[in-house]
Formats: C-alpha cells, sequence, structure tokens
C-alpha cells in the first residue's frame, strides 16, 4: 500500500500536479492488527481542477485521499510498516470501547488523528490530518472539527511568531486559520486577520520561482476578504490567479478579484465546481462498474500470499 502522505506541508499545498484520470484498483491487504486478509478498491490516481479555499482538491479525485480499514476492526491503515512498540500501542487502542463507538461515528481521518495520539506522532502530522477531516465532516461533525483542526494547526503558525521568523509556510497557515474563521461566521476576527495578511505575500513568498504563488495568495486573500464582506460562511472554490487571460496581465489578477462582487466570485466559483462535479461523476461511473466485475470475480483475499499487498 502507498504510504499516505500526512505531513501539513503537503496537505496545505494549494498545487498539485494533475493525474490522468481517477482511476481505482484492487489491492489486497494483511491487517496490520488482528492478521485479517481482505481486498479493497482503491484510488490509483485522480485529476484536480483546483482547490477550495481550504485546500481540499476538486475535480475527477477524492480528497482527501482515500484510507483503507479493516473490516473486522476498523483499524485505519496508514502505512506499511509497524514497528512492535506502534502495534502493542495501536492494538490497544483498537480494542478499547471508545474506537470501536466513534467507528460508527466519526469519519478515518478523525480516526487517524486518534490512533496518530496513541502513537506519539509529530504534532504538524496531527494537524494535517485533522484538517483532512474537516473536509470528510458532515454539517454536525463540522465546527467541532474545525476547532480541533484550529487548535493544531494554530500550533505550527502561532500569530504570535516574530516577523524575522515568518515565511510563506506561516503564511499559508495563517490563511487556513482565516478561512475557517470565516466557515464559522467569525467575520470580525477573519477580517482581522486578513487584512493583516494582506501585504505579507510581497513580503514573504520570495525566490526566483515563487511569483505564481505569490500571486496565488495574494489573490486568496482578496477574495477572502471579499467574502467575509458579504457575511459568506460557505464553502469556496479559489480563484486561480495563474490561468490565461484573455489581453490581460496576469500580474493585475489580485487587483481584479479585488474589484470583484462576492457574489460575481461565488458565481464563477460554482461554474467551476459544476463542470468538475460532471467529471467526477463519469470517473464514479467507471468505479462502479470496476466493483461489479470485482463481486462477481468472487471473493479471493484468502489466498492471496502476504508479498502480494503491496502496490
Amino acid at each position: 500500500m502507498k504510504r499516505i502522505a500526512i505531513g501539513l506541508a503537503v496537505l496545505l499545498s494549494a498545487v498539485a500536479a494533475p493525474a490522468a484520470a481517477m482511476t481505482f484498483m484492487k489491492v489486497e491487504h494483511v491487517c496490520p492488527i488482528g492478521g485479517e486478509r481482505f481486498s479493497a478498491q482503491e484510488m490509483g490516481s485522480g485529476t484536480a481542477f483546483g482547490h477550495f479555499l481550504d485546500g481540499r482538491l476538486h475535480g475527477a479525485i477524492q480528497s482527501p485521499w482515500p484510507l483503507v480499514s479493516c473490516p473486522g476492526n476498523g483499524f485505519v491503515i496508514y502505512k506499511d510498516d509497524f514497528s512492535a512498540e506502534e502495534i502493542k500501542r495501536l492494538s490497544a487502542v483498537v480494542a478499547s470501547d471508545e474506537y470501536q463507538r466513534m467507528r460508527g461515528t466519526e469519519t478515518s481521518y478523525w480516526l487517524l488523528a486518534h490512533l496518530f495520539e496513541a502513537v506519539g506522532a509529530p504534532a504538524r502530522d496531527r494537524a494535517g490530518v485533522l484538517q483532512s477531516a474537516t473536509w470528510q465532516a458532515s454539517p454536525e461533525q463540522y465546527p467541532r472539527y474545525v476547532q480541533a483542526a484550529s487548535a493544531a494547526v494554530a500550533q505550527q503558525c502561532p500569530d504570535a511568531r516574530a516577523a524575522a521568523e515568518r515565511d510563506a509556510p506561516w503564511l499559508h497557515c495563517q490563511m487556513l486559520l482565516g478561512e475557517w474563521e470565516r466557515r464559522l461566521s467569525q467575520f470580525d476576527a477573519a477580517r482581522a486577520r486578513f487584512e493583516r495578511l494582506q501585504p505579507l505575500p510581497e513580503k514573504l513568498v520570495v525566490g526566483p520561482e515563487s511569483e505564481s504563488t505569490r500571486r496565488q495568495y495574494a489573490a486568496e486573500i482578496a477574495q477572502q476578504l471579499q467574502l467575509i464582506a458579504a457575511n459568506n460562511a460557505m464553502s469556496a472554490m479559489a480563484v486561480d490567479a495563474n490561468a490565461p487571460l484573455d489581453n490581460t496581465s496576469t500580474e493585475r489578477l489580485p487587483a481584479v478579484v479585488g474589484d470583484m462582487s462576492a457574489s460575481a466570485a461565488q458565481a464563477a466559483a460554482d461554474t467551476a465546481v459544476d463542470a468538475a462535479d460532471a467529471a467526477a461523476a463519469a470517473a464514479d461511473a467507471v468505479h462502479a462498474a470496476e466493483m461489479a466485475v470485482d463481486a462477481e470475480a468472487g471473493e479471493a483475499a484468502s489466498e492471496v500470499a502476504p508479498d502480494q499487498r503491496r502496490r
């Protein structure tokens, strides 16, 4: 199984290299806890057409990347190899009443964050996992998930960090905190944060190959301020500050975004969402057909040798 990329630096990235399409494959597993053998349909690749302001990718892709859980005990498999000490700690957590109860009420990435606590995973990794959990959350779960994720992420980019120690990752992390404030309708706090951040892309996102990132950050901050001005707490697709513009220099895009009404910005984002949804639906149809074929083939997971479970 491909190791899940869970570091906060990866999960906060707004740019993803597009794959050819969303594809699925049948993968054989042996559960690290208990030894149960099973097979699972897993996403092998995907195509992102854009991203939301909280970092979630959109397109013919599942975001966050789907995790595989052992059917019997619900253990979330997040890497290939575990040490004996990790197995000991994780086994105790998975066997607990609390974990088994959460299997029916919480998302896979929320469960993974719980497992990370048990093994003492780095705070940066746990913050990234909690960010992904917010992408899976139901409306009822969302405030609770965001509060937990925000507390973890804030430790990675404290407001009080000295100016000399601030950099582009700190800025991006701060933008995520502001997005969550807006989504929870904390508009005054979100406005104050983005107004503080507005002049910083030019100062913090530096280097000969940073122009596109600097432009994107500036555009997203301007977009956030427009949404906040309209008291808009809805999820929104991020503007693409680096898309080709006819007869218009991309250098002006942050100013253009600033001139847009919030409703116009949201309408443009909704159009992009509709197009991406159509592509994703087509890929889902292919996935369903693949699963039907696999069902007809019968269950053969128990006959697969352990060394066949890796991709």
